[in-house]
């Protein structure tokens, strides 16, 4: 009878609609990749982020290059700001042309507004990037260019505030 039975259910199963055989799961998302939210490459650091808006007639290792060395001096110059009190979490665009002999040339910047933001801009991003040399190519220096957006404050920026006391 036992027999039976089983068989029974089992006929009844294998005649039911048919049903997936993987359990309902939950889908998880990451981050999108830095090229995904429009960035040709991004260079994270502790107090800081340089992103690579633009570049143009520029080999993609010279680009990777002038923003990790630009990322690492916001970084460092943030950490001293940080300690003298004097870090004020901002950000700043910076566009240029590249000239014949590989100097930047006809800067457009935008800084988060006020006194604070607009210092650690010009100390910590403007006046390091206008220090950096590009390869000499002679070509025209509407050609070549790069635009560069960096963000920086205190540790812990990107965190969520914590939960408020009952």
């Amino acid at each position: 009878m036992r027999r039976t039975a089983f068989a029974a259910t089992m006929a009844a199963m294998a005649c039911a609609a048919p049903r997936d055989v993987v359990p309902e799961s939950r889908d998880v998302t990451a981050a999108p990749p830095a090229a995904a939210a429009g960035y040709e490459y991004v260079a994270r650091r502790p107090l800081g982020v340089v992103g690579v808006a633009e570049s143009r007639g520029l080999a993609p290792e010279v680009v990777k290059a002038v923003a990790d060395r630009i990322a690492n001096v916001v970084d460092i110059c943030a950490t001293n700001l940080a300690r003298e009190g004097r870090l004020v979490p901002a950000a700043g665009r910076i566009a240029a042309h590249i000239d014949r002999d590989g100097t930047p040339v006809g800067l457009s910047i935008t800084v988060t507004p006020g006194p604070g933001p607009t210092a650690n801009a010009l100390l910590c991003f403007v006046s390091p990037f206008r220090l950096v040399r590009f390869p000499a190519a002679d070509v025209d220096p509407a050609d070549r260019g790069l635009a560069l957006e960096a963000t920086w404050g205190p540790p812990g920026m990107g965190k969520p505030p914590p939960a408020p006391l009952p």
